[in-house]
């Protein structure tokens, strides 16, 4: 994003702009064919090819079996929980008000990150500073991000995201104070970067974490129905925002909806270190535990 500013500077016209883009972009096709298929998928339909990867080396050979062993073992505790006779539709497990509130929050939290986040890249030039230096310093405040799996190691999937949240709807509304009262408009840019950065790192460990919210028989229809509201949230920016600046309304629906969405996060559990759900009931077991701390916190 840094290096987009330089490009547009250097660029003259869209059709210089948009190539100087997109010939990088197609010269890293061919890279795809050095990554290696996942092995879940080579063992259910290209045997030969997981034994060609499992003779590369005895460290691929060990590191594999020991995949495999995980993946047979993770089939046959599936098979175990499935009747012989009995074939029942996925639709089923969405009558789960477990799975629902889970899908609701995470699906909220996925729209109001994408109309924050987009909302100010396509606004940024609309603070009072040079729109070159405003694309720079957009892309610079987006490095902090690297740290995450630091973070997210001491501190868990549900504190980051809420800690995210909070951080992000808080700096949309000091920006909007700020440019209310205060007119400095490198002070109101440097705070919409700081929720844009914010909301940004919600986004990252939201995606890790509606994988581990969901049992494994409805996972990828529940991930895409979060991921459909995303790009809902994109869509709804330009009805916020239809002139391209960030106009008052648009910057308090900036921060309302992440403040809302942290509140929401007290309603799910935390994640880390646990293993991923198979079944319904694991996840409403699961729920049960990580809620009961919070219950009686609030009592």
């Amino acid at each position: 994003m840094m290096v987009v500013a330089a490009v547009a500077y250097l660029t003259r016209g869209w059709l210089q702009f948009h190539l100087a883009l997109a010939i990088p972009q197609i010269l890293c096709v061919p890279l795809y064919f050095s990554i290696p298929e996942s092995p879940k998928w080579l063992l259910l339909n290209k045997m030969c090819i997981l034994e060609r990867y499992r003779n590369r080396s005895p460290e691929d050979r060990r590191y594999l079996d020991l995949l495999l062993d995980t993946v047979g073992n993770e089939c046959q505790k599936a098979n175990a929980l499935e009747t012989d006779t009995e074939k029942v539709s996925g639709f089923i497990h969405f009558k789960s008000a477990t799975i629902i509130m889970r899908l609701f929050i995470m699906s909220f939290i996925g729209l109001a990150s994408a109309l924050t986040y987009y909302g100010i890249c396509f606004g940024v030039g609309s603070f009072g500073v040079d729109v070159y230096l405003a694309q720079f310093f957009s892309g610079l405040s987006e490095s902090p991000s690297l740290l995450l799996p630091l973070l997210l190691a001491r501190w868990g999937r549900r504190s980051f995201c809420m800690a995210t949240l909070l951080l992000s709807g808080t700096g949309c509304l000091l920006s909007l104070l700020v440019s209310k009262f205060c007119q400095i408009p490198a002070l109101v840019m440097a705070l919409a970067l700081m929720g844009k950065l914010c909301v940004q790192a919600t986004t990252c460990v939201s995606l890790l974490y509606g994988i581990e919210l969901f049992p494994t028989v409805i996972r990828q229809k529940c991930v895409g129905l979060v991921s459909l509201s995303y790009r809902m949230g994109c869509i709804v920016n330009a009805v916020v925002a239809p002139k391209g600046g960030i106009s008052v309304g648009a910057m308090i629906c900036y921060s309302s909806g992440p403040l809302l969405g942290a509140a929401l996060c007290l309603f799910l559990p935390e994640t880390s270190g646990i293993p991923l759900p198979d079944t319904v009931q694991d996840c409403e077991r699961q729920s049960t535990l990580k809620l009961k701390p919070t219950s009686c916190c609030s009592q």
